[in-house]
This record gives structure tokens, sequence and C-alpha cells, in this order.
């Protein structure tokens, strides 16, 4: 299995030596710190169960390259986990093999390793743990928003949280679905996101969530105007006919768009430089003094009644 199917995720990297040593070792390039991240996926928890292999593979390396890139790093490699419940057949494999080595080129990232096993259960278990390298000093993190800061997202969310609903209910919403099986990371601004951004974190747990983890880390408030937030055509048709409604968007996650603290002063050229690369960037609200969870929340056209800010990893 190792052989066929992840030997050529390796993309024939010498640091690697074949998958034949207990471990890879990895030069990290002068001038350059090492971003470590890890995530976890797991069958009827974060992906449906009998989902497609490729979308499993897709989703598993994504979500951890959403990481990276929130810390401003660029993909290095990554190690590869799978606790099998039993002995998948070789379609599955080879599919999940074949769209991991399409991201593998897409990324410009090669795995390093990892380990299979069995687990008891029934559940397949993925998880990968994502090498990156950012100059060193320049890692964004979540502590660095500063009062006065603008709240920007790189793009449209509520998406994903529309797909997942889609796919429970049959419901003819394919771009929404497409977004929440394969999210896409934002890897191509994490040189903007070093030079022009305070603090940053991915849209995992829910925009309303991952907001606070910043505002807490930085020991600021947040103030949110949900009326400044652009929908996709499938969210806003979603809106209108009462199949989500605007706390969904808030709360949902899995958007893998990017949550930045930024300058007033160095908005406008953040803003230019992520139009440049095809990004929809927003300003969806500010960092202030008033200290509060959750979120102050604005909205003239909309009524907001927000239970939980997010994703409850343990409920």
């Amino acid at each position: 299995m190792i052989e066929r199917y992840f030997l050529p995720l390796t993309r024939g990297r010498a640091e690697v030596a074949g998958l034949k040593d207990d471990a890879a070792v990895l030069q990290i390039p002068k001038g350059y710190e090492l971003v470590v991240t890890s995530d976890t996926l797991n069958e009827g928890v974060h992906f449906l169960v009998g989902e497609a292999a490729g979308n499993i593979a897709r989703k598993a390396l994504r979500v951890n390259l959403s990481d990276l890139a929130a810390m401003g790093a660029k993909p290095l490699s990554y190690q590869l986990n799978i606790a099998f419940p039993h002995m998948l057949d070789e379609a599955w494999l080879a599919e999940f093999s074949a769209a991991m080595q399409e991201d593998n080129k897409a990324f410009d990232v090669f795995c390093s390793g990892g380990d299979t096993t069995s687990i008891k259960g029934g559940h397949l278990s993925i998880s990968i743990t994502a090498l990156g390298l950012v100059p060193a000093g320049c890692a964004v993190r979540r502590n660095g928003a500063k009062l006065g800061d603008l709240i920007v997202v790189t793009g449209v969310i509520g998406d994903a949280y529309l797909g997942l609903k889609a796919l429970q209910n049959s419901l003819n919403y394919e771009g929404a679905i497409g977004r929440y099986l394969m999210p896409c990371p934002r890897i191509r601004a994490v040189d903007i996101i070093c030079e022009h951004a305070n603090a940053a974190i991915d849209v995992s747990d829910g925009l309303l969530a991952d907001v606070m983890h910043i505002a807490k880390a930085s020991g600021v408030g947040a103030e949110i105007n949900v009326d400044k937030l652009v929908f996709s055509k499938d969210v806003a048709h979603a809106l209108d006919g009462n199949i989500m409604q605007v706390q969904d968007i808030l709360t949902g996650g899995d958007d893998y768009e990017l949550i930045l603290a930024v300058s007033p002063v160095k908005l406008p050229i953040l803003i230019r430089e992520l139009k440049n690369i095809d990004l929809n960037p927003m300003v969806i609200g500010e960092f202030t003094s008033n200290i509060s969870k959750p979120p102050v929340l604005k909205s003239k056209t909309h009524r907001i009644d927000v239970k939980l800010l997010g994703w409850q990893h343990f409920q």
C-alpha cells in the first residue's frame, strides 16, 4: 500500500529517502523559520460517512495548508497519518492518492512521511501535520491586532455551511457544495499577509468564533457590521428562500477564507494587492476597546439571534 499509493506523494524528494527511514530529514533555508500545524479529520464528524476518497484527500490537506496561509507561511511538506477501520479497496486508495498528487502539484508541497494503521470503531480517521516556511520574524499570529485595526475577510463566507446543508438535504447548490468539499487555502496571499496584516486566522470554526480568537489573543474587542458582508449567489438565494439564516453564515465555519487585522493606513494597498490575485476582500468591522463576547454586531437590514459563536469541538 505504501509503495504503490503513498510513495508517489513524496515526489521523489531526496529528504524522504523513499520512505525507507523512520523519519525525514528536512533542511530549513537560512533566514527562514519552520511553521508547523496539525488537523485531524474524522469520518462522520469532519466529512460525511461514505464521502468520495478524492474529496476527503483534498479537504484533509487543504485545511492544514489554510492554517499555514493564516500564519503567512508557504507550504514545504506534510506528514500523512491514516487510521483505517478496515482494509479499503484498491479503487479507494487509487482515488485518494491521485487527488493528493494533484494538490501536491497545485500547492507545491510533498509528503515527507507519516503512518498507516488500523482503528477500532468503524470510522476512518486522517491526521495531517503540515510544515511551512516563513521569513524569520515575519510569522503572522493571532495576538497582533491593535485598537482601530480593521477586520478584513478575503472572500465570501457562508457557502460551506450551505454546501453541507445541501448535501444533507439533496438541495441544488453545486457551487456551495464544491466550496464545502474542496476549500481553497489562500496560499497565494501569504506574502501580502506578511507585509500588511497585524494578525490573521482562517475561518474554520465560524466567522464570529474566529474573530473572537484574534480579539481574545490580542486583548481587544471586535465590532462587525453585518451589512458589509457580500454573499455569493448561492448564499443570497438561500437567504431569500429562508433555507439558511444570517446567523448560520456568521457561525457556520469551514469557509477557509482569512480574517485579517489591518491598520487603516495599510488597508488600501492590502485591498489592491488581494484583488490583484483575484480575491474579493471586504472590510466588515473593527477591533475596538469594547471587550465583549460575542462581538458587537451591527445591522440595519438583518435580525440576528446568535446562540453559539461557531463550531464546538466537544458537544
